[in-house]
């Protein structure tokens, strides 16, 4: 493999990536949401 191969292609994974941070990350927040309100019904429990 070519140097100017690996170097594409580590580019393309690069912008890949970049793509993927700027956009809107929808079910990562949902699953934390539910995490979070696990937890507090956890807390409730606990407290109550």
């Amino acid at each position: 493999m070519s140097n100017t191969m690996i170097e594409m292609q580590a580019r393309h994974q690069i912008q890949e990536r970049l793509a993927r941070a700027s956009a809107p990350r929808l079910p990562l927040t949902t699953r934390r949401h539910r995490v979070a309100e696990r937890l507090r019904k956890v807390a409730d429990r606990v407290d109550g």
